[in-house]
């Protein structure tokens, strides 16, 4: 594939945010398409705090463009957060003010990265751009240069729409939203909307598309006339879920409940003897196999990791993609039902809420050991042994972007 005249290479922009589960699948997928589709150009944006990625990625003929946004935005961690790193002379912001001076900082470096890759060239063909959930800028960016743009996730979609999403929109955009219930087969439609796209549509986005990227405020629309683009449909975007690895995290404030259950439990678990609480990176496809069950709050990377290990798993939900997962390994019968925050980290530090929460955990311990679960823990992991997450995703995109 020559890309296009001029012998020039076709670019793929694989653009990922949030944490290490949301990451480094991208990551995968954007070093295989480099390996395969060695006529293209490829770059990997995300955050500095991924800097562990770049050799591996620059091994596979990415190019690693960092942006200097952290992957969680926590109140606790704007301490942390240097005023120099987000351009912001102000010391003791609030937390809002905080958060939303680093996004637009975060937007503008997405920009210039996005630029750098396309800016000079006129032509886009065979161009695309690569996005997970956490980083709708690359949607935004690539509409600004014209370039299709494919979701790709770990998980399915970690939000939802407001209750009151449908009526407003209808409300105030009456002729946009007649434009995508009318939309034909395969193009853009009203499910699309409310699947995931209408996080598209935020009040924030559109100010940074109009004063930022010089699109109109609202997607689909004319920049003229803020009419709907009847002219003009797009297919529906092409969605890649799949499986991640991640690291293991053992919060040490959660270690005076796992010695309660430890000393109720036939485990052989190590802290003084009995349970070892370690605060770092351990790989879990070395790490699993040597446990008889996991204790995790469900993300992907665990989540996986312990499946593909064949042992049972105890979960404790407590975020966005989490729940879904927590369900789903209960559904396939790897898990018992999964277990409340307040289960895993007590309301309070006193011995009857911490006996409480151990007994709720010593429970679900037994449960997860029955010979049912662990039987079905080995069968899924053997069927999963088959499959090829990522050779799957490479496919497809060939397909869509690199015919042959």
């Amino acid at each position: 594939m020559d890309g296009g005249g001029g012998g020039r290479r076709p670019r793929a922009v694989f653009m990922a945010f949030g944490t290490r589960g949301d990451v480094f699948p991208i990551a995968a997928l954007a070093a295989a398409f480099a390996q395969d589709q060695r006529q293209y150009g490829v770059v990997f944006i995300t955050h500095s705090a991924h800097q562990s990625l770049s050799t591996h990625l620059a091994d596979c003929n990415v190019r690693y463009m960092p942006v200097s946004s952290p992957p969680v935005l926590a109140a606790e961690q704007l301490e942390s957060i240097s005023c120099d790193s987000v351009q912001s002379n102000v010391e003791h912001d609030s937390f809002s003010q905080r958060k939303k001076t680093i996004q637009v900082e975060h937007r503008r470096e997405c920009l210039s990265a996005v630029e750098n890759v396309f800016g000079n060239d006129m032509s886009t063909h065979g161009d695309f751009i690569v996005i997970n959930f956490f980083a709708l800028e690359g949607w935004h960016l690539a509409e600004l240069f014209q370039v299709k743009c494919i979701i790709a996730a770990p998980y399915f979609v970690p939000y939802s729409a407001p209750a009151s999403f449908e009526r407003q929109f209808k409300q105030s955009l009456p002729l946009l939203y007649k434009y995508f219930q009318e939309a034909p087969l395969n193009m853009v439609c009203w499910t699309d909307i409310t699947h995931w796209m209408w996080a598209l549509f935020m009040e924030s986005w559109g100010s940074w598309r109009n004063d930022s990227l010089n699109l109109s405020p609202i997607p689909f629309t004319d920049p003229v006339t803020n009419l709907p683009l009847w002219y003009m449909r797009e297919e529906s975007p092409l969605l890649l879920y799949g499986f991640s690895k991640e690291i293991v995290e053992c919060p040490v404030a959660e270690s005076s409940e796992y010695q309660a259950s430890a000393l109720h439990c036939d485990s052989n678990l190590l802290f003084n003897g009995r349970l070892f609480c370690f605060s770092g990176s351990i790989p879990y496809s070395w790490l699993f196999p040597k446990c008889a069950v996991a204790i995790h709050h469900a993300g992907s990377g665990s989540t996986a990791a312990a499946l593909f290990a064949g042992i049972p798993q105890i979960s404790c939900p407590f975020l966005l993609d989490q729940f879904y997962w927590a369900e789903r390994l209960h559904w396939l019968g790897v898990a018992p039902e999964p277990l409340g925050r307040q289960h895993l980290i007590p309301d309070t530090d006193n011995a009857s809420s911490i006996n409480s929460a151990a007994d709720m955990l010593i429970g679900a311990i037994k449960s997860a050991l029955s010979p049912e679960i662990k039987a079905q823990a080995t069968r899924i992991a053997n069927k999963l042994s088959s499959e090829d997450g990522i050779g799957e995703a490479l496919r497809i995109l060939k397909e869509s972007f690199a015919p042959n």
